[in-house]
């Protein structure tokens, strides 16, 4: 009885789907993001839209004589058009954003006016998971405590504490699928919002060196006898980015969750050319707490910047309208008498350090 509610239940709504067509307008378009505890980051756009049908180049949209303003209770910023970019607009003001706070965005061009509302979230928090055991195949291994007291961007050096670090493993276990062996786990407060993105950003990503081979001699010298990782697939062994992990074991597997590698554009010389690489930083929207943080998080090995970003509810109401989340809802902007997204975050970072099996065991 109960399969049978279930798919009544959804050819209900399969046949309950509004799929009115909207009409298109031509508005402004504004985008901002504001950061608790944090001064003006990222710069304002101001463009105009168009048509899927209109023949027209993107820099031509671009408008520079908005006049641009930041209000809320305690502030009023004028932003101004930066120098070089079109469309992008800054403020030289030191102001700090205060989570809890409401924010207005606004910008007026000629006749028109298109404003977004944020409330920046309270505050993002974070705690370690203790360490727990995790068993695969009748073995069990530890998943350790980290230290995330490690990392204040307002200090100099902003490293503040010791950086925990873990040993990366590839083969079965370790890199299958979501529920792979977790490197540690984070909770985070769940409870206080819809959704949370977690950022990885590596900071040893563009690190050079030649190609990794295969030490049959035993000398840690190579030669042209001994095999290597033809990352870039041209029969030499050159330069890649050394950090990048590459699956050597379980290609297949790799490419089902994380889609193939995309490799350097053909028109690049050098060992660039075709070379693999993952996009840098990498964003994941979570929403359940505590938090497995397994293999898929990580792109590179060396050392990571990991950032829990709370974002607010204008933000989740855009993006679960988004194709790869809901092909059935338009994405709800905020935008008064236009489109784009007017956003808010708070934020909390820590850094950990993965680092390669050199045991030749997985």
């Amino acid at each position: 009885m109960k399969k049978i509610l279930i798919i009544f239940t959804f050819i209900f709504f399969s046949c309950s789907i509004n799929d009115d067509q909207s009409t298109y307008e031509e508005k402004l378009v504004l985008w901002a993001n504001l950061r608790s505890n944090f001064p003006l980051i990222d710069t304002v756009f101001v463009a105009k839209s168009a048509s899927l049908n209109e023949q027209v180049s993107s820099k031509d949209l671009w408008i520079d004589e908005a006049q641009v303003y930041i209000i809320g209770d305690t502030v009023n910023l004028a932003l101004m058009p930066v120098t070089d970019s079109p469309g992008r607009y800054f403020t030289n003001s030191n102001y700090i954003f205060q989570g809890g706070m409401t924010y207005k965005v606004e910008a007026v061009f000629e006749n028109d006016t298109i404003s977004g509302v944020t409330t920046i979230p309270q505050k993002m928090e974070i705690s370690s998971e203790p360490q727990t055991i995790y068993s695969c195949k009748d073995i069990n291994y530890d998943v350790p405590q980290i230290n995330i007291n490690n990392y204040n961007p307002w200090s100099f050096p902003p490293i503040t504490g010791p950086i925990d670090t873990l040993t990366l493993l590839q083969g079965e276990c370790f890199t299958e699928s979501f529920a792979s062996y977790p490197l540690f786990k984070i909770n985070f407060n769940e409870d206080d919002y819809q959704t949370v993105r977690i950022m990885t950003f590596a900071l040893d990503a563009d690190s050079i060196d030649l190609e990794p081979y295969t030490d049959t001699n035993k000398d840690g010298i190579w030669n042209e006898n001994e095999y290597f990782d033809d990352w870039n697939q041209n029969g030499l062994r050159d330069s890649c980015f050394i950090n990048l992990i590459y699956d050597t074991t379980y290609k297949d597997v790799y490419e089902l969750w994380k889609e193939t590698y995309p490799r350097g554009s053909s028109q690049e010389l050098g060992w660039k050319k075709n070379s693999p690489f993952r996009y840098n930083p990498w964003p994941w929207n979570v929403e359940t707490s505590p938090i497995s943080m397994t293999w898929l998080f990580f792109d590179y090995y060396g050392l990571q910047l990991m950032t829990f970003q709370a974002t607010d509810d204008a933000t989740f109401n855009y993006f679960q309208g988004l194709p790869e989340f809901n092909q059935f809802v338009m994405p709800n902007s905020n935008i008064v008498n236009g489109y784009g997204l007017v956003s808010s975050s708070a934020s909390r970072s820590f850094l950990v350090y993965i680092k390669r099996d050199l045991s030749n065991s997985i």
